[in-house]
C-alpha cells in the first residue's frame, strides 16, 4: 500500500517486511483503521474518506493544521472541499503556517490535493462501470 517506513513501523512492519504484500496491506489496513478513528467526529462518511484520504497521503498533521484554520477563519472543518482543503493549499504562505493554531508548520499541499482529486475521480470512474 505504499507505507513509508516510519509509518510501517508503526504499525509493526518492520523495513524487511516492507516489500512483503501481505504484511504492507496488513499495515495498510491498520492505518486506514487508525485515520477513520481519528476523524470519527466527521460524522458525514463520504466527507471523513477526504480526510483520511489526504491524510494516507501526507500524514495527518497538516490536515489537522488545515481543520484548525478552517475553524479559526469561519470555515466548516469537516468540510473538505473550499474549506479544509483550501487552507492545506494556504500552509506554503507564511500568513498560514506562522498562525498560531498551526503546530506543524510549513507544508506543500499540491501532490495531497491532487492525490485526494485523483483517488475520488478514479473510484467515481470504476464506480459507474459496476
Amino acid at each position: 500500500m505504499q507505507l513509508m517506513p516510519r509509518t510501517a513501523a508503526t504499525f509493526g512492519l518492520s523495513l524487511d517486511n516492507i516489500l512483503n504484500p501481505q504484511k504492507n496491506i496488513e499495515a495498510g489496513v491498520q492505518y486506514i483503521k487508525s485515520l477513520n478513528l481519528l476523524f470519527r467526529k466527521i460524522e458525514n462518511q463520504d466527507e471523513r474518506k477526504k480526510f483520511i484520504l489526504a491524510s494516507y497521503n501526507s500524514g495527518p498533521a497538516h490536515v489537522l493544521d488545515a481543520m484548525a484554520l478552517a475553524e479559526k477563519y469561519g470555515k466548516n472543518p469537516h468540510i473538505w472541499f473550499e474549506h479544509v482543503e483550501y487552507f492545506l493549499s494556504k500552509k506554503s504562505d507564511p500568513e498560514y503556517y506562522n498562525d498560531e493554531v498551526v503546530k506543524y508548520g510549513r507544508f506543500g499541499s499540491g501532490e495531497t490535493i491532487r492525490y485526494v482529486r485523483n483517488t475520488l475521480d478514479t473510484y467515481q470512474k470504476y464506480k459507474g462501470k459496476m
